[in-house]
């Protein structure tokens, strides 16, 4: 666990701490790509803001999900961008639906971000003031013409690994409906053909995306849909 500057656990437990920022790095060079850099949100000057020198550009992300405690599996965070002029469409087509791609969230309390950022400068930017974490993308859950979303996983379960201890079937699930894998635990929805149902009797998952789509469960979705892509 990283550890927290004394600086930023101060302005923590602050009644009214400074607004935190959520700095995205994207990093596709293993796939053949590039690295980017993504913030929600512009500076004060309404540019892009910059930390350690490094300018994060204003896009559409976001992520959720990212709790984690020592009980159970590990957390599987999710991972939403913008796909803007089909821009993750593309990368997802050449780079492996960017399985595999290293997702560093950095989050800074605003007062130490980097002098630039201020109208006025800020004689308490501080560099080191950031928390960290870093994840891998392990498979894209969802594509429309306005979102791209990814399932994350810690590194050190995917680090050496070529292939899960499972089947891996593109477009099916592998997961027991209503399970603890599954997640689900809402009503009837539909039934084994996706076709509507209130009837609990009837609710049955199709085990394909769609299942899940309609269920709103696309992140414990069992498959893995860029397969196809490594297949090729």
């Amino acid at each position: 666990m990283q550890d927290i500057h004394e600086e930023s656990l101060n302005e923590s437990v602050k009644s009214e701490p400074s607004p935190r920022v959520v700095l995205w790095e994207i990093d596709l060079t293993v796939q053949g790509g590039e690295r980017y850099f993504f913030c929600n949100e512009l500076n004060e000057k309404g540019e892009p803001v910059t930390w350690q020198g490094r300018k994060y550009q204003a896009y559409p992300i976001d992520g959720s999900d990212f709790e984690m405690n020592g009980k159970g599996s590990s957390a599987r965070p999710s991972l939403t961008v913008s796909n803007l002029f089909g821009l993750v469409t593309g990368m997802a087509e050449d780079l492996q639906s960017l399985v595999g791609a290293t997702v560093v969230r950095r989050r800074v309390y605003a007062r130490f971000l980097d002098a630039v950022n201020f109208v006025a400068g800020n004689p308490e930017a501080d560099p080191e003031q950031e928390l960290s974490d870093r994840w891998v993308v392990e498979q894209m859950s969802q594509l429309t013409a306005m979102t791209a979303s990814f399932v994350l996983a810690t590194p050190t379960e995917t680090d050496g690994a070529l292939f899960p201890g499972r089947i891996m079937l593109a477009n099916t699930c592998m997961w027991t409906y209503r399970s603890d894998e599954c997640g689900y635990t809402g009503g009837a929805v539909a039934d084994e053909f996706d076709k509507p149902t209130t009837d609990i009797r009837k609710d049955r998952c199709s085990k394909c995306m769609r299942g899940c789509e309609l269920r709103r469960n696309v992140g414990n979705f069992g498959g893995f849909l860029s397969i196809n892509k490594l297949s090729q």
